[in-house]
């Protein structure tokens, strides 16, 4: 028999995490080989966990996977997994676009995330500037979500399924804004906008070639079974993670889960690290990432 494996992997309670509780659950990298999940909450405790190196896969932001990698971590990006997936939301009924929100005090989970750093470049677009213009409170995904739920927050940038969550508990919380929309609106382009997706160290790539090619294939093959079993991976999410399975399974059509690997998904990575580097080169670690970033599997 095959010898005892175990890889340790960061994951967010957030879209990238799922696709691994079905890895996990059906044994997909063989019996020998065990996952242990570890939960990061915010993109600081995803820097610690890299930083220790104690782990061997993470679910990273883009713009976290970049930082990372420009500041000489060991880092490198498998797939992307999760495109647009992020909504503002708003109760003001008589909001309509970004320059509405002159004055306003904004709501932003997992800062320095893409969706912080696409929520600034689209208020940026519109003339506003946050901490002159518009203020920005930073909370955790689920303390925007109840936030909004609660009447609290009027304005907020959100991911599923904690959009499906807010809008659930509350029904004046709406989508106003969707972050595709307006990425395409933006770059003028039809793309979808890349937010997240799988990575690992070189180390990890270097003792375990095959493995790594291993959870490439099965994660793949794991979005698509989410997409297909949304119930069954809801009932996961909730077993695993603790998340609602009712509003997790309602969430998936609007998650933007589609499997890319980084080869493949190197145009969408280059227009979307190009745009926010323009705008402000410190959102992405300071530079554009070369080929080393990128697993070649």
């Amino acid at each position: 028999t095959a010898e005892p494996v175990t890889i340790s992997v960061g994951v967010p309670t957030a879209p990238p995490a799922l696709p691994v509780l079905h890895m996990m659950d059906a044994q997909l990298l063989g019996e020998n080989v065990t996952i242990d999940l570890n939960v990061w909450n915010a993109p600081e405790e995803l820097l610690a966990m890299v930083q220790g190196g104690e782990h061997d896969m993470y679910a990273f932001p883009l713009t976290v996977v970049s930082t990372l990698y420009n500041k000489g971590l060991d880092v490198r990006l498998m797939n992307v997994n999760t495109w647009g997936v992020t909504y503002f939301l708003t109760t003001d009924p008589d909001f309509t676009t970004w320059s509405d929100l002159e004055g306003k005090t904004v709501y932003i989970p997992l800062q320095s995330s893409p969706p912080d750093a696409l929520t600034q470049y689209f208020l940026n677009e519109a003339g506003l500037t946050v901490g002159e213009d518009v203020e920005v409170i930073y909370a955790s995904t689920a303390e925007v979500a109840s936030l909004l739920a609660s009447g609290q927050a009027e304005y907020a940038t959100l991911i599923e399924p904690q959009v499906t969550s807010a809008m659930n508990q509350n029904s004046e919380v709406r989508r106003a804004l969707s972050f595709e929309e307006e990425w395409q609106r933006v770059t003028g382009t039809d793309t979808m906008i890349p937010n997240a997706g799988f990575g690992t160290t070189q180390t990890f790539l270097d003792e375990n070639p095959e493995l790594a090619a291993q959870f490439q294939e099965a994660y793949a093959e794991s979005v698509q079974w989410v997409l297909d079993n949304p119930a069954e991976a809801a009932a996961l999410a909730e077993e695993y993670l603790d998340m609602n399975a009712a509003v997790v399974e309602a969430a998936i059509p609007n998650m933007g889960l589609t499997f890319k690997s980084a080869q493949d998904a190197r145009g969408e990575l280059d227009t979307f690290y190009q745009l926010l580097y323009d705008f402000d080169p410190s959102m992405i670690g300071g530079a554009m990432p070369d080929d080393g970033l990128y697993y070649e599997g």
